[in-house]
């Protein structure tokens, strides 16, 4: 019996488009650099429907890092220095045992309002922003990066932001509380987005897309409020938020914020999980602020934070 099938020949152009749908079903290569077990820094490419971002992440990964250590991203503040903050933090993840990173959000690719703000709110289009394109994303996008890359267990990650970077982390918490972090710190902030439905964006809450179900969700979380007690310019405590005009008087409105959200979660009838805490004898730049935190990050279940027996207040080498 004769064959009656054709062979098909391809032409060149037919071979190409064939080569390359192959290579589209292999596994996705990953094109970051592998974060090794030291000291370094990576490319992370992060992409919206609008913009492309290549963001050096800074990290020090110790020695005794095993699938079950704990992941900890670290927020610079306005001069936007993940180096020194990674440094800073190197002793206390090799001490304790976590990878830290410290993604460094430029100036030139995310100004006030991409970071601070966390893209957010548009001010050209005077509209707000589709939730996939706040900055936010970007800690959880790297998260799913760092728990391949280092085949990690974690299913949750600590947060720790200082001044620009508590404005952040702040918000972050109020506008994304579905987000993987099981402790966020906001350090030092400079000014807050109250937790009410009374004022307007950036002051407020009014027009944005939470609703009292979002609070709910976010005062469910645990957030660590952490202030310098010498933080503020003002002797006296200003009557109210509007009232702290001074642009360094932190610490009353750090407080104010944190009055504000027991009032409001007392009238939604929810626990509030944040606290308040004041770093003693600490200004706004001072080495005590992330060896305060680690009290929080480390904290064992159900265990005190405040207790200083349960955390050592001072580990070896440390600079502080």
């Amino acid at each position: 019996m004769k064959n009656h099938c054709k062979r098909k020949t391809f032409t060149g152009r037919e071979c190409l488009l064939i080569i390359l749908w192959m290579f589209s079903q292999l596994p996705c290569l990953n094109a970051n650099p592998v974060i090794s077990t030291n000291i370094g820094d990576f490319i992370f490419k992060y992409n919206t429907s609008e913009e492309n971002y290549n963001i050096k992440v800074y990290y020090y990964c110790p020695k005794r890092f095993s699938p079950k250590s704990k992941i900890v991203f670290v927020l610079h503040g306005d001069n936007r220095n993940g180096a020194f903050y990674r440094n800073e933090w190197s002793t206390y993840a090799e001490k304790y045992n976590f990878l830290v990173l410290c993604p460094e959000l430029t100036k030139e690719d995310f100004p006030y309002m991409k970071y601070n703000l966390g893209n957010i709110y548009d001010e050209k289009k005077k509209k707000f922003n589709p939730k996939e394109e706040w900055t936010f994303n970007i800690i959880e996008k790297l998260f799913d990066f760092v728990r391949e890359d280092k085949k990690t267990q974690a299913t949750s990650y600590s947060i720790f932001g200082h001044s620009s970077g508590g404005q952040f982390v702040q918000r972050m918490v109020l506008f994304m509380p579905d987000a993987r972090f099981s402790t966020a710190i906001a350090n030092g902030s400079g000014w807050y987005t109250m937790p009410n439905f009374t004022k307007k964006f950036e002051y407020g809450l009014r027009l944005t897309p939470l609703t009292d179900d979002t609070l709910k969700k976010a005062f469910g979380k645990e957030l660590v409020i952490l202030m310098g007690e010498k933080d503020f310019v003002s002797k006296v405590k200003p009557k109210s938020y509007e009232e702290t005009t001074h642009s360094f008087d932190r610490l009353w409105r750090a407080i104010f914020f944190y009055d504000e959200a027991k009032s409001k979660a007392k009238e939604l009838g929810v626990e509030l999980k944040w606290i308040f805490k004041t770093v003693p004898n600490a200004d706004h730049n001072n080495p005590k602020h992330a060896q305060f935190a680690i009290r929080y990050i480390m904290k064992p279940e159900n265990k005190n934070a405040d207790d200083p027996n349960e955390i050592d207040k001072n580990p070896e080498n440390s600079s502080d």
